[in-house]
């Protein structure tokens, strides 16, 4: 029979191996995690200078109201209204991650869609806002819309037999 001694030496051997065997296994898991390629896509960060809410729409705001107009299917001013009125139900607060959508955008796309019915990956181009982004605040603020604008919408249920 064994001494006791060499029964711990054994157990301790043991637990280092197994040890040394566990931290190998965890130092390979971590090297063959896909690795985000990036947090944010290169030209979803050019928005504001590239995107339409920052180009297109000022330059139609200043020289082509009716192109601002058919944009849109409103005035600047309308717009400009709506957007005083929903502003603070749309509103998110920026992040130490990243900034969040102005209200004044997410007006802009959910108009231009509701519009034209443009599929979001068009809007994503024109915009810079990602699809699933877009796809996220459509409906809070078609909702928010509708609040604010609650007086003046008369919704009929037709109930066909």
């Amino acid at each position: 029979m064994a001494s006791k001694a060499v029964v711990c030496e054994i157990v301790n051997s043991i637990s280092i191996l197994v040890k040394e065997e566990l931290k190998t296994i965890l130092i390979n898991m971590c090297k063959n995690r896909k690795k985000r390629r990036f947090w944010v896509r290169q030209w979803i960060l050019r928005r504001n200078q590239l995107g339409a809410s920052n180009t297109l729409l000022k330059e139609l705001a200043l020289e082509d109201k009716e192109g601002y107009r058919n944009h849109l299917r409103m005035s600047e001013e309308k717009f400009n209204e709506l957007l005083f009125r929903v502003q603070d139900r749309i509103k998110k607060t920026d992040t130490v991650m990243r900034q969040a959508l102005s209200p004044k955008l997410k007006l802009q796309v959910t108009l231009r869609y509701l519009s034209t019915g443009d599929s979001f990956s068009t809007l994503a181009s024109i915009y810079r806002v990602p699809k699933n982004t877009i796809s996220n605040f459509l409906l809070e603020v078609c909702t928010a819309i509708y609040d604010v604008l609650n007086e003046f919408i008369k919704v009929s249920i037709i109930f066909y037999s």
